[in-house]
């Protein structure tokens, strides 16, 4: 019956279309395109909103997998690093006392020596020749004056020649006393007991008055040094335990601060603290590096979360934690206040409470009350 009509309908078209000039055609031709257009218009419509509804339809059942991890208190601590260099509080350069020849050096680099010790000579004939001169005028001095002494006891001569005498030998005993110190500078002896650590002159060269020519060092007093941020001279402070470790001889100590400057560097803005090395601390050497590790806050009851998880939206700080409803999981924002990090994990102050079960993966596309497929972790 439905084939019949649609002969029927075709055959009074094909009549109509016989019957219909050209003019007519174009007219029937425009008219059925836009039916077409408006047909064609009207079916991506129902598409569209097919789809939307098919979406909403599969988003009602469909949840997103995340791994979570339960929180609780525990210690929390955090360490401020920086290097330190291993100094010596005798770390002495002697320097000549006077210009002149370097006539002999009596220690080499890496030997022990004790307060007193004669390190090097230089070259002083010439205040040797004028001793000799001075001891030999100053003898004849002393043999005139006592025997004019011995005369004026019994008030034979004058009072001048006798004055004179006196002065005479007195003069030249004030110059030789001259020369001999005189002499003495040019003899470089070590002011401590150390270890000859660098010798800076040669023999036959020429030393000049004032400039180093050998250090002494004194292992026995080493200390530590370092310079810290301003921002942390409220929280370091003396006798606090530091852990330092001497990468070069791979050997680590935990020591104590002996001393921590109160004065700011105004040039970069930092403090010094300083660290002695007991005598058992061997093998350290002066300039060694030292990386000093300070344990500047503590918290024993901190709940702690991993630092790559806090969000951000403004100034706000938000993570996510998994909510248990009638065997369904969901995803709950909270808004935190987050304290002091240090290696990856911050504390956080408000907005966790302890036994909370935070997203650690598979939080970057939540949504508030989003359902959830968890999977807990230690």
């Amino acid at each position: 019956m439905i084939m019949k009509h649609i002969h029927i309908f075709a055959i009074v078209i094909l009549l109509v279309v016989a019957a219909c000039g050209p003019r007519d055609k174009r007219t029937q031709l425009a008219n059925l395109e836009r039916q077409r257009d408006r047909l064609n218009q009207q079916i991506e419509k129902l598409k569209a909103e097919l789809d939307q509804d098919d979406g909403a339809i599969a988003g009602e059942g469909r949840t997103t997998y995340v791994t979570v991890r339960q929180v609780g208190f525990t210690l929390f601590k955090r360490y401020i690093r920086m290097q330190g260099t291993v100094e010596s509080d005798n770390n002495i350069l002697i320097p000549a006392q006077t210009t002149g020849l370097v006539k002999k050096i009596h220690v080499e680099e890496g030997a022990r020596v004790s307060k007193g010790t004669l390190l090097a000579e230089l070259d002083g004939a010439i205040l040797e020749r004028n001793i000799a001169e001075v001891e030999n005028s100053l003898g004849l001095a002393r043999t005139i004056f006592e025997r004019q002494e011995r005369l004026w006891s019994k008030n034979i001569g004058s009072e001048i020649e006798y004055l004179r005498a006196k002065n005479n030998k007195e003069n030249l005993e004030k110059k030789l006393e001259t020369l001999h110190e005189q002499y003495k500078l040019t003899e470089i002896t070590s002011p401590i007991s150390g270890t000859v650590d660098d010798v800076m002159i040669k023999e036959g060269e020429m030393a000049v008055a004032g400039r180093g020519a050998i250090r002494i060092v004194q292992l026995s007093q080493l200390k530590i040094t370092a310079s810290l941020s301003e921002n942390y001279i409220s929280r370091v402070k003396r006798n606090d335990i530091v852990h330092v470790d001497v990468p070069v001889i791979g050997k680590e100590f935990d020591l104590t601060i002996d001393a921590v400057s109160q004065v700011i560097d105004p040039d970069n803005r930092t403090f010094d603290i300083e660290i002695k090395i007991p005598p058992q601390a061997k093998d350290l050497r002066p300039n060694m590096l030292a990386v000093v590790t300070i344990n500047d806050y503590s918290n024993s009851r901190a709940l702690v979360v991993p630092e790559n998880i806090i969000q951000r939206t403004g100034t706000e700080k938000f993570v996510f934690v998994a909510l248990e409803d009638n065997g369904q999981w969901i995803a709950q924002k909270r808004i935190i206040q987050a304290g002091e990090n240090y290696g990856g994990e911050t504390e956080i102050q408000e907005g966790l409470q302890e036994g909370d079960y935070i997203v650690t993966f598979g939080f970057q596309n939540l949504a508030d009350n989003q359902r959830i497929t968890v999977e807990i972790s230690d």
